[in-house]
């Protein structure tokens, strides 16, 4: 219990006082000639009324205001620091390894069948097929026989002899594709290239096919049977067989 004639320190602050008064919770403490006014739980006593000082007896103090405002120091928050980190840049990817005749534009059509015993039942995966050594931003759009719109399938990009899966028809879908139209462009980002004049490719698909064995066939992109529509060959564009 504090009481008038205490030598106290803060808790929350430093300094500390004399005791002059207390009103319930609240103490009066003397600080250098100062009155001020504390709630009695920030308060703790160091020297009780009545005992010597301690430069006076060498009293061993109830409580090490130093140590405590030292320890205080230690475990404050130390400010976020101003440096701003910086991501470690991406390694570069390698280079492309190119073919001897992927400088000539050769692009085909390619559709999957899920069900090549039950064609009438199946549903057919469509892929493109990039065997060249350019990288092609493309759309594929298609239109039935009766719409006078095109819708767009597919956009996106293709890189360097690769194949990449546009999307998935079943029989009741396939008359969204019976016309097509491919439009693309095509690059080198890694290295010097020539120029293609940009790809624009309409045509008719023969939606009978789709529904013959003997049309799926294993071919120069794929084991498995497939049905291919050829769009480019070596930079010619292909007529419908």
């Amino acid at each position: 219990m504090i009481k008038p004639g205490d030598t106290v320190r803060y808790l929350n602050s430093v300094g500390g006082g004399i005791v002059t008064r207390v009103d319930g919770k609240i103490a009066y403490v003397d600080d250098q000639g100062f009155e001020t006014p504390f709630q009695v739980k920030e308060l703790v006593v160091v020297l009780p009324a009545g005992h010597a000082n301690e430069k006076q007896s060498g009293a061993r103090l109830m409580f090490d205001q130093d140590a405590f405002d030292a320890g205080k120091k230690k475990t404050e928050p130390k400010a976020p620091s101003k440096e701003v980190s910086v991501k470690p840049e991406p390694a570069p990817l390698p280079p492309v390894e190119e073919t001897a005749h992927g400088n000539r534009l050769t692009l085909s059509l390619a559709f999957e069948p899920s069900n090549l015993k039950k064609l009438s039942d199946s549903t057919f995966n469509a892929v493109l097929v990039n065997d060249s050594n350019y990288t092609l931003q493309f759309f594929l759009a298609g239109r039935n026989p009766e719409g006078n719109e095109w819708v767009n399938i597919y956009q996106g990009d293709v890189g360097p002899n690769e194949l990449i899966d546009l999307a998935s028809f079943d029989h009741s879908s396939l008359g969204r594709i019976e016309r097509i139209v491919f439009q693309a462009i095509a690059f080198k980002s890694d290295r010097e290239f020539e120029v293609k004049d940009p790809i624009a490719v309409m045509r008719k698909l023969d939606l009978t096919k789709f529904h013959k064995l003997h049309c799926f066939r294993p071919g120069r992109f794929f084991d498995t049977p497939v049905l291919e529509f050829p769009l480019l060959d070596s930079d010619r564009f292909q007529r419908p067989q």
